[in-house]
Order: C-alpha cells, then structure tokens, then sequence
C-alpha cells in the first residue's frame, strides 16, 4: 500500500541516486573532478540518503498503520496481487541499478595515493596541464618500452622553462621526463603545476596510463547496463510493484548492503588508498547493487 509521503519520497530517492551516480561517474569523465570540494561531491549522496530514509520512515508507518487497520476489521493478509510499478519508475529503478556498480568503480579511475593528493591540491591551486619547451636534456635518453601510436617513448633527466605566475620563466629539473620520439632541446612536453604555488612542484606527464582506457569501459559496460536492466525490470513490473510495500527482512538488508557499498566507495575518494586498494575497494563497493538486487528478487520469489 503506498500513499502520498512513500510516492514522494521513493520518487526523490530513486532521483536523488541517479544523480549520485552520474555526479561520481565525473572521475571516470575527466580528472580534473578530483578539484571538486568535500561538499560538492558528498552533497548528491547526503541528499539521496535522507529521501531514503524518509521513504524507509514512511513505508514502515504506513505498513503499521495497515497492519492495525486489518486487525481492527478482523481481516487477515492483503491476498490481493500487487499493482504492477510504473514504467516511469521501472526504467528509473532500472538505470540506477545499472550505474550503481559504474559509479563505484569511476571513484577509482585517475590518480591515486600520493599523487592524487598533490594532484588535487595543484588543481584547487588554479593548476593543471600545460605544454612547455625543454631547455636542457640530461645524460643520455633511454627507451621506456612504451609504443603510443607507433611512437616510442622516451624517458630522461630533463631542464624546463616553466612559466610561472610572476610573468618570469624559470628553469625546472626533474629527474624523469617522458616524450614521444628521442627528446631534444627545444621540443615541447606536458607538465603538471600551479602557477600560483611554486611550492607545490611540477610533474610531467607520463604516457602508457591505463585510466583513460578504465574510465572508457566503466562507461560503456553503464550504458550497456542500463539497456539490459531496463530491458530485464520493464518484464517483471508486477515483481517490481511489491517492492513497494515495506518489509523488514526485504528492504533493511538492501539498505544495509547500499550503506556499505557507500562506505567503501568514500575510502577510495577521501583516504587515497594505494591503486591496487582502491580498485579493491572499488570492487567490493560495485558488488553491492547486484547483491542488494539479488536479495531483494529473492525474497520476492513465489518459491521463496
């Protein structure tokens, strides 16, 4: 039985996690979302919380109230079969299942361990990537093993004329720098700094990164996802419809697995963990949806 505080809050929440998820599929996206403040990227799971718990608090006074109005009319259970859900709310339940385990992995594409953190601070620095000259090469480059399109990268001791935000170009060494092709003075390469921090340092870029390729499938294996599990829902919305109708043993697991999961995916954003951690984490984190899913199916099943 639903009235108007569950289609309220259920509607919000299934909203509010949709736009969770496309707001943490940003990494996946591009890196500069590792800028983004601790408010702006915690403020869509806040919000998708407290609808999800104002929906758990309403279906749960609504089940009681039920409940009491059939033992005063000496009634026993509603045999009567479910409503089927909406097809709006089907495909919305849908996608949001679907992007739940792609947005937990894109929390652990991009840099990562100490490099995420001077990474986020050179961004919020008013940093970035930039092209700059080489001044200098020092010894003698050396093959990386790395193929980028046919080009060999190249890996030395290099000076750079880096300009900084004073106007005056300054004359940066670091110890390892890769190019396209065999470096030579006066060739241009990416490197990493804020202008305005010269405290910070610089970084160059590093080629053979598997990040973009990572970021690239999470997103096709959402969108594939997503055809699928709407695909799947559309079928059963009679199935779909009872979830409506709260039950303890059904939905407090199912919330408790999504908490978890939550949980799981804040460690890789806010601790920096090492990358093979972080994809761990990530794992575990975007095992949740699927097994919260299973679990509700399951106890939805006739043969349960």
């Amino acid at each position: 039985m639903s009235t108007i505080w569950t289609r309220t809050t259920g509607w919000l929440t299934l909203t509010g996690a949709l736009v969770t998820e496309v707001w943490a599929l940003l990494p996946a996206l591009s890196p500069d979302a590792v800028a983004l403040s601790a408010r702006a990227r915690l403020l869509p799971l806040l919000v998708t919380t407290v609808c999800a718990l104002g929906w758990l608090a309403a279906a749960a006074v609504t089940r009681r109230r039920e409940r009491a109005r059939r033992s005063e009319l000496r009634r026993g259970p509603d045999k009567s079969p479910p409503r089927p859900a909406g097809r709006a709310a089907t495909a919305l339940l849908s996608v949001v299942l679907a992007l739940g385990p792609t947005a937990a992995l894109a929390q652990a594409v991009g840099p990562d361990g100490a490099e995420g953190r001077w990474t986020q601070r050179v961004l919020r620095a008013g940093g970035g990537l930039y092209t700059v000259e080489i001044a200098e090469v020092l010894g003698t480059p050396r093959r990386t093993g790395v193929n980028i399109n046919d080009h060999q990268v190249w890996s030395a001791p290099m000076v750079l004329t880096v300009p900084w935000s004073d106007g005056e170009p300054r004359r940066l060494t670091l110890d390892r720098v890769e190019t396209l092709d065999e470096p030579e003075p006066g060739d241009s390469v990416s490197l990493m700094f804020a202008a305005n921090d010269l405290e910070l340092g610089a970084r160059a870029h590093q080629y053979g990164s598997m990040s973009g390729i990572a970021g690239l499938w999470i997103l096709i294996l959402g969108l594939i996802g997503s055809i699928f599990a709407v695909g799947t829902l559309l079928a059963g919305r009679e199935t779909v419809g009872r979830l409506r109708d709260f039950a303890p043993g059904l939905h407090l697991p199912v919330a408790a697995l999504l908490a978890l999961g939550a949980g799981l995916d804040l460690l890789v954003v806010y601790a920096w963990p090492p990358t093979a951690v972080g994809w761990l984490l990530a794992l575990a984190a975007a095992s949740t949806p699927p097994l919260a899913a299973w679990w509700a199916f399951r106890r939805l099943s006739p043969h349960y």
